[in-house]
């Protein structure tokens, strides 16, 4: 007996000093986002991201205990994703997810506020991964799980300002996800975008006082809050050109900026920003922008837009927008050779390539399924106004106003894209007038006209003050179920819907 015990005491001892030392370096695992952290962060956001992974293996020999690298490795494969849509690799990646979100469990105690903030990080990315393939009932839970994560998280650690980075998108998003109020009062969900104004703000002036890791992230994000869920377009543009961001050095910034000098009308600018966009080989192929630089010079009516779209076609192996540019250079056939032959070869390539599922590419296939090619002229006028060039579309609208009258197969589009324009040239009585005709005649079509008149009228009201019209115009386009667009005229009307509110 006396042996035995002899025999375990040095057992005893070793097992209490082996757990002893495994609870040290437990201990030792850490988030610790400093320079060499941030250095790899910064390559990854710009968008090189060839270099990454050996950057990567680096970081974990020399800082075995910094968890960081977890972050580092969801963004770049996250990334990697969103910018070539490669489903073979998805699938291959996608494993990641939980290996990453175990060890996370395992290293990190529950009094640290970054255990929270990194597992609802891994879960919104992955979340808008599986979005690009996809998989949206997923990616909805993904984005339930996050934002509970960071609620719990912002409830127990109130002065971690992390968490106001990624619930600021969130929280301006709750407003107008589709889902019935019911469902988001079942689920928790809260927030409103003057929230997410003022958390994001908060975000961005403490990354003036200290060094913050995610302070271009912050940016974009703020941009994205004024020009989309705000309405703040003119604050949005100016916010843009005086951040972070910068585009002489991040295929995202261009990404970023050039989408919003697009939509604000300064599509010089974003021809100039897409054609003098960095290059090399450390930046990935982000053959989207190639496309987009040919969506601008299209707008501008150049006929070189057809090669870049030509470019996309042949070279991006991904899902999206491939409809959609199909429909382009079918356009461009009407366009700049006058053919509808050509037109009618390219339009019905849109129904056999790409995939159906953002608005843009619903929209050419709906186009597409209806056998019915655009009008030339009109069609010019649209895209005139899309890059911004209203004197040029309204004195081609006057030019060709005679052939649209109201017995004309396209007379209601002829009146609300001249609406459009008035609209954009400050001549707000005008416009109204024009949609208002647009919503009384074309009230039961299938097409959007009549919806996203609604809608301008409603933003136009909420211009000048005059919120009950604005809210009334609004529900308007709530009411109405265009074939195109339905989804995205129908979030502008939500979003504005709840601006009012807090007036």
């Amino acid at each position: 007996m006396y042996v035995y015990k002899y025999k375990s005491l040095p057992f005893l001892f070793s097992f209490f000093l082996f757990c002893l030392i495994s609870s040290s370096v437990s201990s030792q695992y850490t988030i610790d986002y400093n320079q060499s952290v941030r250095n790899i962060y910064k390559n990854i956001i710009d968008l090189k991201l060839s270099q990454v992974p050996n950057e990567i293996n680096e970081l974990r020999i020399k800082q075995p205990y910094n968890l960081a690298v977890l972050h580092l490795e969801n963004y770049h494969d996250f990334f990697n994703l969103f910018i070539n849509e490669d489903e073979k690799a998805f699938k291959r990646l996608v494993k990641n997810k939980n290996k990453r979100l175990k060890l996370i469990d395992k290293h990190l105690l529950d009094n640290n506020p970054f255990k929270r903030f990194l597992k609802a990080e891994i879960n919104l990315q992955w979340a808008l991964a599986r979005s690009k393939f996809g998989q949206l009932f997923r990616a909805s839970g993904e984005i339930y799980t996050a934002y509970n994560l960071l609620e719990e998280n912002q409830n127990l650690f109130p002065d971690f300002i992390y968490n106001k980075k990624s619930l600021s998108i969130l929280h301006s998003l709750v407003e107008t996800i589709t889902l019935p109020g019911i469902m988001k009062r079942l689920f928790g969900l809260s927030g409103s975008i003057s929230l997410a104004k003022e958390e994001i703000n908060e975000v961005i002036e403490f990354s003036k006082r200290e060094p913050f890791i995610f302070k271009e992230e912050a940016d974009a994000i703020k941009i994205f809050v004024l020009f989309y869920q705000a309405n703040e377009k003119a604050e949005a543009w100016a916010y843009a050109q005086n951040c972070s961001l910068n585009a002489d050095e991040s295929l995202l910034a261009v990404f970023l900026i050039s989408k919003i000098a697009q939509r604000i009308g300064e599509n010089d600018v974003a021809i100039k920003m897409l054609e003098n966009r960095p290059r090399g080989n450390e930046y990935s192929s982000f053959q989207y922008l190639e496309y987009q630089l040919g969506l601008s010079k299209l707008r501008k009516l150049d006929p070189r837009a057809v090669d870049h779209i030509d470019f996309y076609l042949k070279n991006f192996n991904g899902r999206h927008f491939i409809k959609e540019a199909y429909q382009k250079m079918a356009w461009s056939k009407l366009i700049f050779e006058d053919s509808p032959e050509l037109y009618q070869k390219f339009i019905s390539k849109v129904e056999s390539f790409g995939d159906n599922l953002v608005d843009d590419d619903k929209q050419a296939m709906a186009e597409s399924k209806r056998g019915q090619a655009p009008d030339r002229d009109l069609l010019s006028v649209r895209l005139l106004f899309d890059g911004g060039y209203y004197e040029h579309a309204l004195e081609l609208a006057e030019k060709i106003k005679g052939n649209y009258g109201e017995e004309h197969a396209f007379h209601l589009e002829y009146k609300y894209r001249v609406g459009r324009i008035l609209q954009q040239l400050g001549k707000s009585e005008e416009a109204i007038n024009a949609f208002k005709y647009v919503l009384a005649k074309g009230g039961n079509d299938d097409a959007y006209f009549a919806c996203a008149a609604s809608l301008q009228i409603g933003l136009i009201y909420e211009g000048i003050g005059g919120y009950k019209n604005a809210e009334l115009y609004f529900q308007k386009c709530l009411d109405l179920t265009p074939t195109d667009y339905k989804r995205s005229l129908h979030q502008k009307a939500k979003s504005g819907m709840k601006r009012i509110e807090l007036n």
